[in-house]
């Protein structure tokens, strides 16, 4: 992917173009090649529900530990 590529996507406050970037995350030693969106728009870093699809999640809210493997 290069960095000039943009995206139209539906968010909850309507329709955005957001540009479109590959990244790379390492998790226990397992490097993934995923896209990323990015934009002025996007204040926060979100999780997508492929990640969810092929990765366990476990929030302990009492302990303050979010695991993702």
């Amino acid at each position: 992917m290069r960095e000039s590529q943009t995206e139209d996507m539906q968010t909850a406050r309507g329709e955005a173009r957001f540009n479109l970037y590959q990244g790379n995350v390492l998790l226990d030693g397992e490097d993934f090649a995923i896209p990323a969106l990015g934009g002025d728009e996007m204040q926060d870093i979100l999780l997508g529900v492929r990640w969810l699809q092929i990765k366990r999640l476990v929030a302990d809210f009492s302990a303050g530990i979010l695991t993702l493997g």
